[in-house]
């Protein structure tokens, strides 16, 4: 007889027996834990909040990319809006340029201003005046 076999039918057998005998002795529990399920919600699904650091993090990160790689859907769409959000930066870049300094430059319009501490002293000094 196949070894499989020989482990999955006295399982089965055994299963349905204990089955059977807690039908038979009327087993409830007293907590209310008959009641219906409520539907899983999708934040219970969704692992963003949970901090793992160290090589499980990394761990987590690179099995993440392998399934996005590797499932055809998956890398179609993240293609798509990795496309997409390439091309969303350099507009807002651009338009941003144009129109108001960046944060990190020394808050003068253009792309190539100097910053503060590279200005030098005699107009830095006429600036204040």
């Amino acid at each position: 007889m196949e070894p499989l076999i020989m482990i999955v039918v006295p399982g089965l057998l055994g299963g349905i027996v204990v089955a059977l005998g807690l039908m038979r002795v009327g087993v409830r529990p007293e907590d209310g834990s008959n009641a219906p399920l409520q539907p899983p919600s999708p934040g219970l699904i969704n692992m963003a909040h949970i901090r793992v650091g160290g090589i499980g993090g990394l761990g987590m990160v690179a099995m993440a990319a392998t399934v996005a790689i590797f499932v055809p859907r998956i890398r179609l769409t993240m293609a798509v809006a990795l496309f997409l959000g390439m091309a969303l930066a350099a507009v807002l870049i651009a338009v941003r340029r144009r129109t108001e300094p960046l944060p990190s430059s020394s808050q003068h319009a253009g792309a190539h201003s100097m910053f503060i501490s590279e200005v030098p002293q005699d107009s830095a000094n006429h600036r204040q005046c």
